[in-house]
């Protein structure tokens, strides 16, 4: 009996990808039991991707599970995009205050300095500080819009239209593009 993971058990669910990533053995019954084909199983898998082998499903295991099925069942899947930042009209973050979006927009900061002069490098914190400021002056300014070193709505629009343009896009480009 071979049902599909997710509404039995979690072991269920376990002996369902080992199933599926060991196709040339005797299939686990995925009843959710732990039993001793299960055990063995485990410790197969364990030393297939050289972990301890322990027979014991720990965090390491069933990261590299899960991992190893994910990969089986979506080899060429594109990594998923993420919206970042998408604010009301009228909302901002200005100099000395905290937010947790400017965690990855200070990470782009970080990677369009390698590509544009004049912008800075920031550790990202969480704080419109000083430099992240002058980062975001320094887009305004290149933007025409309201020089404020604030992040607000056109500054987003700006910055991403900039790094899609210095980071993503130059990352599909052939490697010689540019020499």
């Amino acid at each position: 009996m071979t049902t599909k993971p997710g509404l039995s058990s979690p072991i269920a669910s376990m002996q369902y990808m080992l199933n599926a990533l060991q196709p040339d053995l005797q299939p686990l019954e995925t009843n959710g039991v732990f039993d001793e084909n299960t055990l063995e199983r485990v410790m197969l898998f364990q030393r297939n991707h050289d972990l301890p082998v322990t027979g014991t499903v720990d965090v390491g295991t069933w990261n590299a599970l899960t991992s190893s099925y994910t990969q089986m069942i979506h080899p060429t899947q594109s990594p998923q995009p993420v919206s970042l930042y998408a604010p009301l009209e009228g909302w901002s973050v200005s100099p000395g205050e905290f937010s947790p979006l400017l965690f990855p927009i200070q990470g782009m900061f970080s990677a369009l300095s390698e590509k544009i002069g004049g912008l800075q490098a920031i550790p990202p914190s969480g704080w419109l500080d000083q430099e992240t400021a002058s980062n975001f002056r320094m887009i305004q300014n290149c933007g025409q819009c309201t020089v404020c070193g604030s992040l607000n709505r056109a500054t987003w629009n700006i910055l991403r239209r900039t790094y899609e343009t210095f980071v993503i896009r130059a990352m599909e480009l052939p490697p010689d593009t540019f020499s």
